[in-house]
């Protein structure tokens, strides 16, 4: 399935209006935890790593450890081969010992505030967690299962939303002097880190991690036709249709709108038309959010042309590096 995690088209269960008593708790108490980070430590300090994992599996006791990986770490772990795999894969980074923020009794004042949130959100439920063990009848079945999907992206989205607010507010580039790049992933959802990392920071210190993390998707990606993706005959007709609204709407030439395309979807596995979420909207709308910038609260436009207003407020997101394999066409004259 296309795992859209951060503008899906079901209901998102985001908070709107002002931030949560939650999410202000992660950004003062993350701040807090990153100013404590050893300062004999800060030059070394290449990347941050916001690792998300949750207890016993339940996913309404989710946790961020906020740590970071430095340039020791990465030339102890580093080989000729592929740099980049020390330098980027968090299998090889600094792990443990680092302090956690969520639902769990390391945050005595974070686990109320979440619990509250998700209770008013909805998608809280008592009982075992494990729920998928238990003979339930089936429509409960997938209601818990359902919920605990919510609860997942939830926190996701908070932890996204953590990170952008820490570039935003000038925190990183104050204690380290740069703009960290801030790593965030899920042991527990390998690849998701790739888009995770793209949505949570600005593009320029990410863009050796994404160059090293695509690279090593383009060279494994099945293809069909000019997409890095495997296609039907469907799925074709949708991409190509996503393509046409970038050229159309955007004035950008084939070859880039198939590149944009690729740098997003290559190696995606799709469930067949109609079944994944990709499918529940327009090409429109993917193809906004593959040539626009999220605004500083994360939103995007949604391809609406009554909805979205003046598009010159919002900023372009760059196209692929010339150099990138995600350019399969030749860019005409």
């Amino acid at each position: 399935m296309s795992f859209e995690s951060f503008e899906p088209p079901a209901p998102h269960p985001r908070p709107s209006g002002a931030v949560t008593p939650f999410r202000q708790h992660l950004r003062t108490s993350a701040e807090a935890v990153i100013r404590r980070f050893p300062e004999s430590l800060r030059s070394e300090i290449y990347a941050l790593s916001f690792r998300i994992w949750r207890i016993d599996g339940d996913e309404r006791h989710p946790y961020v450890a906020i740590g970071y990986n430095t340039e020791t770490q990465y030339g102890q772990e580093t080989y000729p081969e592929d740099p980049g795999e020390a330098r980027w894969n968090y299998a090889l980074w600094l792990l443990d010992g680092f302090e956690m923020l969520g639902n769990i009794p390391q945050d005595p004042v974070g686990s109320p505030l979440y619990v509250d949130e998700v209770k008013e959100l909805g998608i809280w439920f008592d009982g075992d967690h494990d729920f998928l063990t238990m003979d339930l009848p089936e429509e409960e079945e997938d209601e818990l299962d359902a919920r605990s999907d919510l609860l997942r992206l939830h926190f996701y989205d908070a932890v996204i939303d953590l990170a952008r607010r820490l570039h935003a507010d000038g925190c990183l580039t104050e204690i380290f002097g740069r703009p960290l790049p801030v790593v965030v992933f899920d042991m527990d959802c390998p690849g998701w880190e790739i888009e995770a990392t793209r949505a949570a920071n600005p593009p320029e210190p990410i863009a050796d991690f994404m160059a090293w993390q695509q690279g090593a998707i383009y060279e494994s990606a099945p293809r069909t036709e000019e997409f890095l993706i495997r296609l039907d005959a469907e799925w074709l007709e949708y991409f190509r249709a996503m393509a046409d609204v970038l050229v159309t709407r955007f004035g950008v030439s084939r070859a880039e709108a198939v590149a944009r395309i690729n740098e997003r979807y290559a190696a995606e596995e799709l469930q067949p038309m109609g079944k994944d979420l990709l499918g529940h909207e327009l090409p429109e709308f993917w193809a906004y959010r593959l040539y626009f910038e999220p605004d500083s609260k994360g939103t995007l436009p949604s391809g609406s042309l009554e909805s979205d207003g003046d598009l010159r407020t919002w900023a372009v997101r760059p196209a692929p590096p010339r150099d990138s394999a995600a350019w399969t066409l030749t860019e005409q004259p």
